[in-house]
Protein backbone atom coordinates (compact mmCIF):
# COMPACT_ATOMS: atom_id res chain seq x y z
CA UNK A 1 0.00 0.00 0.00
CA UNK A 2 1.26 3.44 -0.85
CA UNK A 3 0.24 6.58 0.96
CA UNK A 4 0.64 10.10 -0.27
CA UNK A 5 3.41 11.77 1.69
CA UNK A 6 2.45 14.89 3.66
CA UNK A 7 4.37 17.31 1.45
CA UNK A 8 2.75 15.95 -1.70
CA UNK A 9 -0.67 15.89 -0.06
CA UNK A 10 -0.44 19.60 0.73
CA UNK A 11 0.67 20.34 -2.84
CA UNK A 12 -2.23 18.36 -4.30
CA UNK A 13 -4.73 20.09 -2.00
CA UNK A 14 -3.30 23.46 -3.05
CA UNK A 15 -3.74 22.55 -6.72
CA UNK A 16 -7.38 21.54 -6.41
CA UNK A 17 -8.33 24.15 -3.82
CA UNK A 18 -10.27 26.45 -6.15
CA UNK A 19 -12.13 23.72 -8.03
CA UNK A 20 -15.67 22.56 -7.36
CA UNK A 21 -16.10 19.28 -5.49
CA UNK A 22 -16.94 17.30 -8.61
CA UNK A 23 -13.90 18.63 -10.46
CA UNK A 24 -11.63 18.08 -7.45
CA UNK A 25 -12.66 14.46 -7.39
CA UNK A 26 -12.06 14.01 -11.11
CA UNK A 27 -8.64 15.66 -10.98
CA UNK A 28 -7.42 13.55 -8.07
CA UNK A 29 -8.76 10.34 -9.64
CA UNK A 30 -6.91 11.19 -12.85
CA UNK A 31 -3.64 11.48 -10.90
CA UNK A 32 -4.29 8.22 -9.06
CA UNK A 33 -4.98 6.43 -12.32
CA UNK A 34 -1.64 7.61 -13.67
CA UNK A 35 0.15 6.30 -10.58
CA UNK A 36 -1.35 2.82 -10.61
CA UNK A 37 -0.65 2.46 -14.32
CA UNK A 38 3.04 2.91 -13.50
CA UNK A 39 2.84 -0.10 -11.17
CA UNK A 40 1.02 -2.19 -13.76
CA UNK A 41 3.55 -1.45 -16.50
CA UNK A 42 6.60 -2.04 -14.30
CA UNK A 43 5.10 -5.21 -12.79
CA UNK A 44 4.56 -6.69 -16.25
CA UNK A 45 8.06 -5.68 -17.25
CA UNK A 46 9.57 -7.33 -14.16
CA UNK A 47 7.58 -10.51 -14.76
CA UNK A 48 8.68 -10.72 -18.40
CA UNK A 49 12.27 -10.09 -17.42
CA UNK A 50 12.40 -12.65 -14.62
CA UNK A 51 10.10 -15.42 -15.70
CA UNK A 52 9.48 -15.38 -19.40
CA UNK A 53 12.34 -17.07 -21.15
CA UNK A 54 12.51 -20.01 -23.48
CA UNK A 55 9.73 -22.48 -22.79
CA UNK A 56 8.02 -20.53 -19.99
CA UNK A 57 4.52 -19.21 -20.65
CA UNK A 58 2.45 -17.24 -18.15
CA UNK A 59 -0.20 -15.69 -20.33
CA UNK A 60 -2.91 -15.89 -17.67
CA UNK A 61 -0.73 -14.15 -15.12
CA UNK A 62 0.49 -11.61 -17.65
CA UNK A 63 -3.06 -10.77 -18.68
CA UNK A 64 -4.35 -10.61 -15.11
CA UNK A 65 -2.58 -7.35 -14.20
CA UNK A 66 -5.27 -4.81 -13.42
CA UNK A 67 -5.75 -1.33 -12.03
CA UNK A 68 -8.81 0.24 -10.47
CA UNK A 69 -9.63 3.64 -9.03
CA UNK A 70 -12.07 3.36 -6.12
CA UNK A 71 -15.56 4.78 -6.57
CA UNK A 72 -16.59 5.92 -3.12
CA UNK A 73 -13.23 6.76 -1.56
CA UNK A 74 -10.14 8.42 -2.90
CA UNK A 75 -7.77 5.59 -3.60
CA UNK A 76 -6.58 3.24 -6.29
CA UNK A 77 -5.58 -0.41 -6.49
CA UNK A 78 -3.02 -2.11 -8.67
CA UNK A 79 -2.85 -5.87 -8.62
CA UNK A 80 -4.18 -9.00 -10.24
CA UNK A 81 -7.52 -10.19 -11.51
CA UNK A 82 -8.70 -13.70 -12.28
CA UNK A 83 -7.88 -16.30 -13.63
CA UNK A 84 -4.10 -15.85 -13.46
CA UNK A 85 -4.07 -13.60 -10.43
CA UNK A 86 -5.09 -16.36 -8.08
CA UNK A 87 -1.53 -17.67 -8.11
CA UNK A 88 0.42 -14.42 -8.43
CA UNK A 89 1.53 -14.52 -4.80
CA UNK A 90 3.05 -17.97 -5.36
CA UNK A 91 5.12 -16.72 -8.27
CA UNK A 92 6.13 -13.58 -6.38
CA UNK A 93 6.97 -15.10 -3.01
CA UNK A 94 7.82 -18.64 -4.06
CA UNK A 95 6.87 -21.91 -2.40
CA UNK A 96 8.64 -24.29 -0.06
CA UNK A 97 9.40 -27.97 -0.54
CA UNK A 98 6.54 -30.23 0.45
CA UNK A 99 7.00 -33.94 0.88
CA UNK A 100 4.49 -36.43 -0.51
CA UNK A 101 4.64 -40.21 -0.90
CA UNK A 102 6.25 -39.86 -4.32
CA UNK A 103 8.84 -37.28 -3.32
CA UNK A 104 9.16 -33.54 -2.97
CA UNK A 105 6.63 -31.30 -4.71
CA UNK A 106 5.83 -27.67 -5.31
CA UNK A 107 9.24 -26.08 -5.13
CA UNK A 108 9.24 -22.69 -6.83
CA UNK A 109 11.87 -20.09 -6.12
CA UNK A 110 10.65 -16.57 -5.40
CA UNK A 111 11.30 -14.01 -8.11
CA UNK A 112 9.86 -10.97 -6.26
CA UNK A 113 8.59 -9.25 -9.39
CA UNK A 114 5.73 -7.47 -7.58
CA UNK A 115 7.55 -6.61 -4.33
CA UNK A 116 10.43 -5.07 -6.28
CA UNK A 117 7.96 -3.10 -8.37
CA UNK A 118 6.42 -1.59 -5.25
CA UNK A 119 9.83 -0.66 -3.85
CA UNK A 120 11.32 0.85 -6.99
CA UNK A 121 8.30 2.62 -8.42
CA UNK A 122 6.89 4.32 -5.32
CA UNK A 123 8.68 7.68 -5.80
CA UNK A 124 7.82 7.69 -9.49
CA UNK A 125 4.16 7.00 -8.68
CA UNK A 126 4.11 9.87 -6.17
CA UNK A 127 5.34 12.24 -8.85
CA UNK A 128 2.78 10.81 -11.28
CA UNK A 129 -0.07 11.55 -8.87
CA UNK A 130 1.05 15.16 -8.52
CA UNK A 131 1.70 15.65 -12.24
CA UNK A 132 -1.58 13.96 -13.18
CA UNK A 133 -3.56 16.19 -10.83
CA UNK A 134 -1.71 19.21 -12.15
CA UNK A 135 -2.54 18.29 -15.74
CA UNK A 136 -6.20 17.60 -14.91
CA UNK A 137 -6.55 20.95 -13.12
CA UNK A 138 -4.99 22.69 -16.09
CA UNK A 139 -7.45 21.02 -18.49
CA UNK A 140 -10.42 21.84 -16.26
CA UNK A 141 -9.37 25.49 -16.02
CA UNK A 142 -8.87 25.73 -19.78
CA UNK A 143 -12.33 24.26 -20.33
CA UNK A 144 -13.88 26.87 -18.04
CA UNK A 145 -12.36 29.85 -19.88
Amino acid sequence: MIELKETRREDVIYLVNELEDFDKDRAIRFGLKRAVNIFRVKGRSNLRERLLHHGKQTNHLMNSFTTRVKRNKLGALAGFDRPGGNHAHLVDQGTVRRYSRKGYRGVMPANRFWEDTKKTEEPKAMRAVYEGVQEAVKRINERRD
